[in-house]
C-alpha cells in the first residue's frame, strides 16, 4: 500500500478534462468487474458521464494537438547527450503510433446519447436523485437482469470507439506526470506560495505527503503563481489552516 497521499491541480482545461476522464474511466473498470445491480449501476452512470464529456468537447483534436506538443518535446530532448536514448525513442514511438490510431478513430459519442434508447433514457433521468428506480426505467430494471454476457456485449458495443480517447489519455498523463523532478518542501504554518515560469508553461501540480497526516491539502493558482494550504477538517464547521510546518513533495510538471 502506497505510504502517501497525492492530491493534484489541474493548470489548464485541457488537462481538467483529462484528468476528469482518466477518473471515470478508472471507476467504469472497477465497477465493471462485478456482476451485481448496484454496481453496474454505478458502471453506466460512469459511461453516460464519459459520454456528456466527450460529445461536448472536441477532444480528439485536442488530444491530437497534445501528442504532437509531447512529440516535439521528446524530440527537442533527444539531442541531450544525457538522456536515455533508447528510452525516449520508445517514447516517441508510442506516441506516434497513438496520433496513427487517433487520425484514424472516431471518437464523437453524441449519437451514442441519442440512438440508444436505454442511454437516452438513463440520461434523461441523471438529473433526478434516484431517477433510474425501477418503477421510473423499467427498461433499466429489464436490462440489468439480463445475463452478464449480453451486457458487457452491449457495453463493449458502446465504448469501442472510445479504447483510443482512454489510451491517449493515460499515455498523456503518465508522461506528464513523470516529467517532474520532486522536490521537497515546507509549508509554513501551513501555507506555501511559489511563483512558476512563465517561459516553461506548467500543466500539472503534485503535492504528497504521508497518508496518515490528519490534514489535507488544498491548492490553488493559474500560470503565474500557486499555494498550497493545508486544512484541518471540522464535521460543523469550516476547515481551518494547520498552525504547524508542514514538510512534502511537490512536483510541477510541465512537458
Amino acid at each position: 500500500m502506497n505510504e502517501q497521499i497525492t492530491y493534484e491541480l489541474p493548470l489548464s482545461e485541457r488537462i481538467r478534462i483529462f484528468l476528469r476522464l482518466q477518473n471515470l474511466f478508472d471507476q467504469m473498470q472497477y465497477f465493471a468487474l462485478h456482476d451485481n445491480e448496484h454496481q453496474n449501476r454505478a458502471e453506466l452512470n460512469c459511461l453516460l458521464d464519459i459520454l456528456t464529456i466527450t460529445s461536448r468537447n472536441d477532444l480528439k483534436n485536442e488530444i491530437i494537438k497534445e501528442v504532437e506538443r509531447h512529440t516535439k518535446s521528446l524530440v527537442i530532448f533527444s539531442k541531450n547527450p544525457h538522456v536515455d536514448s533508447t528510452k525516449l525513442k520508445k517514447s516517441i514511438e508510442q506516441l506516434n503510433d497513438l496520433n496513427l490510431s487517433l487520425m484514424s478513430s472516431n471518437i464523437r459519442t453524441e449519437n451514442k446519447l441519442n440512438q440508444v434508447e436505454l442511454l437516452k433514457s438513463l440520461a434523461q433521468r441523471s438529473s433526478i436523485p434516484g431517477g433510474s428506480c425501477d418503477f421510473d426505467l423499467p427498461i433499466f430494471h429489464f436490462w440489468l437482469h439480463r445475463p452478464l454476457a449480453e451486457r458487457r456485449k452491449e457495453i463493449q458495443r458502446w465504448t469501442d470507439n472510445l479504447t483510443p480517447l482512454h489510451q491517449a489519455i493515460t499515455l498523456l498523463l503518465q508522461f506528464i506526470r513523470s516529467s517532474a523532478t520532486p522536490m521537497t518542501k515546507t509549508a509554513h504554518s501551513g501555507f506555501y506560495q511559489q511563483s512558476l515560469d512563465p517561459n516553461h508553461c506548467a500543466q500539472l501540480l503534485r503535492v504528497s505527503y504521508d497518508r496518515q497526516a490528519h490534514y489535507y491539502a488544498e491548492i490553488s493558482g493559474g500560470k503565474h503563481r500557486f499555494t498550497v494550504r493545508f486544512m484541518q477538517p471540522n464535521e460543523t464547521e469550516r476547515a481551518t489552516q494547520v498552525n504547524e510546518d508542514i514538510s512534502f513533495t511537490l512536483h510541477v510538471c510541465q512537458l
